[in-house]
């Protein structure tokens, strides 16, 4: 014999389903309220878990700058000049290069490597030497003052505001770069 099936909860199992439903979509928008209120937190704690990293340049950082350097004596060759390590005269050469349009704006690595130039005239000019600089962004070269936290980063300083539309002058920026860093370092006061 076949039991009887019953059909007494036929009505009552429409309105379990639609609670479990409700509950569950209940339970979604709280859980992602919750993920959105604490997604800051959560990105800030991941992002500071990485900490500054300073480092000497490696011999492929050294062998890299000297090939920007040697990109940039080429260029300057060009227009019947050299590098000297001479602030206003590397700088002229430098501008008369970016003037000429000798190098298109979509040349990033010849840009950075003037900026290399650049930063070796801020380095000679403020007593700065070039680190490996490594944070949450990635690896940069850079210039450091001794030991201390200062910093400048002269590989982009050039190739940003070339790529970006600006004709400020490089002799401008070079001061402007020397008088902001110098307040920062050592007897800055000084300077002023």
């Amino acid at each position: 014999m076949v039991s009887q099936l019953s059909t007494s909860d036929r009505f009552a199992q429409p309105a379990t389903v639609a609670f479990f439903g409700v509950a569950l979509r209940l339970a979604q928008i709280v859980l992602m309220a919750m993920a959105l209120l604490l997604w800051p937190a959560l990105a800030q704690a991941q992002g500071s878990s990485f900490e500054v990293s300073i480092e000497p340049l490696t011999a492929i950082d050294q062998q890299f700058l000297d090939e920007q350097r040697a990109r940039v004596e080429q260029l300057a060759n060009r227009i019947g000049r050299g590098l000297i390590g001479k602030a206003d005269r590397d700088l002229d050469t430098l501008q008369r290069i970016l003037d000429e349009r000798m190098v298109p704006l979509t040349d990033t690595l010849t840009l950075q490597a003037m900026g290399a130039v650049f930063g070796d005239l801020l380095g000679d000019k403020l007593n700065m030497s070039w680190v490996v600089y490594r944070d949450g962004k990635g690896r940069s070269r850079a210039l450091r003052f001794r030991s201390m936290d200062i910093y400048l980063f002269p590989m982009t300083m050039i190739s940003r505001r070339q790529e970006g539309g600006s004709d400020r002058r490089l002799k401008p920026l070079f001061d402007e770069t020397v008088s902001e860093t110098r307040r920062l370092l050592p007897g800055g006061k000084w300077f002023e």
